[in-house]
């Protein structure tokens, strides 16, 4: 058996003295080819992906605000009918009467086309000249420094060693890129800047080019029926308008417009922009900034167009005023304050540590090593797409190329946008939550007219998908997904899960409770009687999925979906806790939570889906929304209940799209159950690609997950999956080790935050092949979070007191 170690001999001294590097850093031998093999940068706000060429270094632009359409869009596509009351009542009574497909012709009436769309910025590009050399070259090296957040390339041609170095600075709002070459100068650099979006003016003035863009009024999504594709300039909608500018400092002599010889990028005409050009260049700056006219969740845009442009020209001002020193300083300063809070270790990397990426996740996918890059990675990835101030993170984060994405890199919400922050307040990154709750306020506000149009009802609703305009309307197509009225009371948890890791009592009373407040209302006005006196939903969807009746008839929708009926009492249990006890809703809420039937379980064992025991058509279907209740709800897993959650799982199977797999990996941690925790790790890293079939994920080169196609869910649902197997904290104890898999002997972990809002370093070995604890150390947050907890470790228990001011250590003698 491994000795234990002394209590507080944590992560510092487990740690091999190489693993610092390799849990942190992404490198490759090649420039990047295709958006998946690029290297991902941002602050919130701004974000790039790099590819790091050679003839050519391609910086693709992302700005959160980028978005078609406008705050008008909803109503323009048919939002607002005054009969949805009347059509719910109808499709209500046609499910009361066995008619399936007569309730969706009546809920298909509710539906509002689609919501807008997340779009690409602009494109910055550099150009070397028509020099010969090898692609790529000898000597060659592309990386990320997830602890700097600094992506840096390197090569060696014609005796000149060219250094690239860019960083996204959230705190001057711009991109940084810094060029050295070392034994000579380079002949020539042009630098371009083009965009897909419709280009209004072009700037180029004295070491600075800038575009003044204008946006969409309307792209849907490209399965959309009619392919309507993208629009602007429609009669009566409002779009934005954006700006991005750039302007560098060199050591050569610029060239004039005389001197370019009249070709663009590839030797093409230039298009969308003009373009900078120097020669003799040795060392080179360049600072970009962007902008729209955006200005917040839901509201209307700012009028003034042009002040997109003076703030973006503002920020590349100030920063290029700064010198390289203060620029590079103010930015890893700001990154490591929220990156270096927590930290996974799993030891040593396997084999050879001088293969790229892309060669380790090939050869030996299954490489601890490779999981703690993966965990650090994800919280580096929310922390560039997702800062206070900034929107929320997307279906692709912040990082999209095309102009009609996947799902348009809207807000999915019966899972996938939750998804991306199951991990921000284990993850130590609350700041990074507060996104989603300012689109919340949103939804919240315009979910209001949508709860009283569509239903009648009081409180607010939103449904399977939203947007920047706070899109909360049933959106057309299928109504296993266009209608779900679920999305803003799952949303809504999330509030409360903050307050749970220690939000404090403002908090739980300014910003969580009217939310969650009135999603309750709609809650409570959309439950009703059931025959056998329990209260129940009709219609009623389990996200995305379907079911076959006794005659055959495929169908959605039904009554009493468990995912409804579980979201609602985990709503319910929220909305109680946070209450004022004078709060006339709290009677309501008591009684409603008394009817609400319990989880159901089919003749075979597993969880029902919905309140008949339905044959399912798509046995392995992608959502297993039917086990919210266990993760990512709280409910105490008895062993029947247990037994039934597991049994679902088998029957769904473990294959499927990468955020499947981080959900399913997370239940599987609640349910102790690490032979299938390793099985689905074995899924997780894969190679992403259609040799695994159109629902299988994996990650690609670059480590985003795989639907496929690209969506960043699957990397933050594997970090909450990981925070399962290390820590659990739901149940009213901290339960350490719970389902860390024996793929994984050794390994630390520090900065973790566990209800009621404590901060938990720990650490293990293996005896015999199992996992046991070397040392644990807790600490409040906040006074309010000090005091007496429970700690389990296996079958071992520890009453402790737990202080603001100094570390409670553990070991494994503390244990009885």
């Amino acid at each position: 058996m491994t000795q234990p170690r002394p209590a507080g001999a944590l992560l510092t001294d487990l740690r091999p003295p190489r693993q610092a590097a390799a849990a942190h850093t992404l490198w490759f031998d090649a420039p990047a080819q295709e958006f998946t093999q690029a290297l991902p940068l941002g602050n919130g706000k701004l974000g790039a992906m790099c590819y790091g060429g050679t003839r050519q270094s391609r910086i693709q632009l992302n700005d959160a605000t980028a978005w078609s359409g406008s705050p008008g869009s909803e109503a323009a596509n048919g939002a607002g009918r005054g009969d949805g009351p009347a059509l719910v009542v109808r499709a209500r009574e046609a499910l009361a009467a066995g008619k399936h497909a007569a309730a969706e012709a009546e809920l298909a009436k509710l539906a509002t086309g689609h919501t807008q769309s997340y779009l690409p910025f602009a494109e910055l590009v550099l150009d070397f000249g028509d020099q010969a050399h090898p692609e790529p070259p000898p000597h060659y090296r592309r990386s990320l420094d997830l602890r700097s957040a600094v992506h840096e390339h390197s090569y060696t041609i014609a005796g000149r060693t060219i250094t690239g170095q860019t960083y996204i600075s959230a705190a001057h709002q711009v991109l940084v890129l810094e060029l050295q070459v070392a034994g000579g100068r380079l002949p020539k650099v042009t630098a371009s800047l083009v965009s897909p979006l419709r280009v209004a003016e072009t700037t180029v003035g004295p070491g600075t080019l800038g575009l003044d863009l204008q946006l969409p009024t309307d792209v849907a999504p490209s399965h959309a029926t009619p392919p309507t594709g993208v629009q602007y300039n429609q009669p009566g909608r409002e779009s934005l308008r954006g700006a991005v500018v750039a302007h560098w400092q060199h050591d050569g002599a610029e060239l004039d417009g005389t001197e370019l010889e009249g070709t663009g990028l590839d030797g093409t005409e230039p298009h969308d922009g003009g373009r900078l050009a120097a020669a003799g260049i040795s060392r080179l700056r360049l600072v970009v900034s962007t902008g729209t006219n955006f200005a917040g969740p839901g509201q209307a845009p700012d009028p003034d167009h042009a002040a997109a442009r003076a703030r973006a020209t503002a920020c590349v001002r100030a920063a290029s005023a700064l010198s390289t020193e203060d620029l590079l300083d103010a930015h890893i300063a700001g990154h490591r304050e929220l990156y270096g809070r927590a930290e996974l270790d799993l030891g040593e990397p396997a084999g050879d540590q001088s293969r790229p990426l892309d060669r380790r996740l090939r050869e030996n996918p299954a490489d601890p090593a490779l999981a703690a890059l993966l965990f650090n990675y994800g919280r580096y990835l929310l922390i560039s797409c997702s800062r206070p101030g900034t929107l929320p993170g997307n279906l692709q984060g912040i990082w999209n190329e095309e102009m009609q994405p996947p799902w348009s890199s809207n807000y999915t919400i019966n899972i996938n946008t939750q998804m991306n922050y199951w991990a921000a307040e284990g993850a130590n990154l609350a700041e990074c939550h507060e996104p989603l709750f300012d689109l919340l306020d949103a939804l919240s506000a315009a979910g209001r007219h949508t709860a009283r149009t569509v239903y009648g009802l009081d409180g607010w609703v939103a449904h399977h998908n939203t947007d920047a305009w706070a899109f909360t309307s049933p959106v057309a197509g299928d109504a296993a997904w266009s209608f779900w009225p679920m999305g803003g009371a799952w949303l809504a948890t999330h509030l409360w899960e903050h307050v749970r890791h220690g939000g404090g009592s403002d908090f739980a009373a300014e910003r969580a409770w009217p939310v969650i407040k009135g999603a309750s209302e709609f809650c409570l006005g959309w439950l009703v009687p059931q025959p056998d006196g329990t209260l129940g939903t009709s219609p009623s969807t389990s996200p995305e999925n379907h079911f076959r009746t006794a005659a055959g008839v495929i169908a959605a929708a039904s009554h009493s979906s468990t995912a409804d009926i579980a979201i609602i009492g985990r709503l319910f249990r929220a909305a109680l806790e946070l209450a004022p006890e004078a709060d006339p809703l709290v009677v309501r809420l008591r009684d409603a939570l008394r009817r609400l039937p319990e989880i159901p379980v089919a003749p075979d064992g597993t969880i029902q889906e919905w309140s008949e025991p339905f044959e399912q058509p798509e046995p392995l279907h992608r959502h297993v929304s039917q086990l919210y209740f266990a993760y990512p709800g709280e409910t105490d897993l008895d062993p029947a209940l247990a037994g039934a959650v597991a049994r679902s799982l088998d029957a769904r199977g473990d294959d499927s799209t990468g955020w499947s797999l981080a959900w399913k990996l997370a239940l599987r941690a609640r349910l102790r159950d690490t032979d299938a925790v390793e099985r689905l790790l074995a899924l997780v890293f894969r190679t992403a690609g259609g040799q695994h079939g159109p629902h299988a994920g994996g990650l690609y080169p670059n480590m985003f997950a795989a639907h496929p196609p690209f969506q960043i869910d699957g990397n933050f649902g594997f970090v909450a999956g990981v925070l399962e197997c290390l820590v659990q904290s739901h149940a009213g104890r901290i339960e350490l080790l719970p389902a860390v898999p024996t793929v994984w002997p050794e390994g630390a972990a520090r900065g973790l935050v566990v209800r009621p809002g404590l901060e938990l370093d720990l650490a293990w070995a293996t005896d015999a092949g199992t996992p046991v604890l070397v040392s644990a150390r807790l600490r409040a947050r906040a006074a309010h979070t000090a005091g007496e907890v429970g700690v389990g470790w296996g079958a071992r228990t520890a009453v402790v007191r737990v202080s603001e001011t100094v570390w409670t250590e553990l070991g494994p003698a503390d244990f009885s």
